[in-house]
């Protein structure tokens, strides 16, 4: 009769900083020679796309790795593994440094790390970087007229002459555009529904909200990532606008960003 010993699959306690910096804290994987991996979902096998961090043991069956916020990632979803490919278990999770972060008037540049459990139970991180960026705030809705109006932060960038809010037809048949009100980094706008549903929808449509700062400038997603919500589009959710043709709803993407979702009514 033999037996075995099952090894225990290692989990990680996470404490992010508002710089964009995490520290892991590892139970099951303190071998001096461990590192903890953060793996790009989709990647390749370009040096980009991995990261490993080293594992440093800290007694008590704990090992600490760090991921400093001076270190680039991409943006997107990296999974959180040992060197020896073991997906690690997500345990704690300290997210209060990120929650409802206001960077400075100066800050051109935003990045956001977000530790997360992923739906099958794995622990992932969720970068965002974004140069320039267009932060949503408060949504508006008036169902009387049919519009919804959005407020905003501008970073890297300030609004111009001939500034406009776009709605993209995220096939790209379509683009609407509405004036932007505001001035320097602060926004605002009001989307009627009627303009981009004058063809109802046979199918789903999603409207994506793009911003456009000055008149010739390119345009800026708009999107809400400046918290700890990695995923929004279950969280975040807004009344329907209801016609005889057509149902018109704000959203957000699991990516966080803004949308209008139209589909037809019945």
């Amino acid at each position: 009769m033999t037996t075995s010993t099952l090894r225990p699959v290692p989990r990680a306690d996470c404490i992010a900083d508002a710089a964009g910096g995490i520290t892991f804290d590892v139970v099951g994987a303190d071998s001096p020679q461990a590192a903890l991996v953060l793996k790009r979902r989709g990647g390749g096998k370009a040096p980009e796309d991995e990261l490993r961090l080293p594992l440093t043991p800290l007694g008590g069956g704990v090992s600490r790795a760090v991921l400093p916020s001076t270190v680039e990632l991409a943006e997107g979803r990296w999974d959180a593994r040992t060197d020896d490919g073991v997906a690690l278990e997500p345990g704690i999770r300290d997210l209060r440094a990120i929650v409802d972060q206001t960077p400075g008037d100066g800050t051109d540049r935003i990045a956001v790390r977000v530790p997360y459990p992923t739906a099958d139970g794995r622990l992932a991180v969720r970068c965002w970087v974004r140069a320039p960026h267009a932060e949503a705030g408060a949504i508006g809705l008036a169902p009387e007229a049919g519009t919804m109006s959005v407020e905003g932060l501008l970073y890297g960038t300030e609004l111009g002459e001939g500034a406009v809010a776009e709605a993209r037809l995220s096939s790209g048949d379509r683009v609407h555009e509405v004036p932007v009100t505001g001035e320097g980094r602060a926004f605002g706008f009001t989307l009627p529904y009627a303009p981009i549903s004058d063809t109802p929808p046979g199918k789903e449509q999603l409207w994506e909200l793009w911003l456009r700062p000055a008149r010739d400038a390119d345009g800026i997603r708009i999107s809400r990532i400046l918290d700890d919500i990695w995923d929004k589009k279950g969280i975040f959710v807004y009344p329907k606008q209801a016609t005889d043709s057509y149902r018109a709803v704000p959203c957000y993407t699991g990516d966080n960003d803004l949308c209008v979702r139209l589909t037809a009514a019945g």
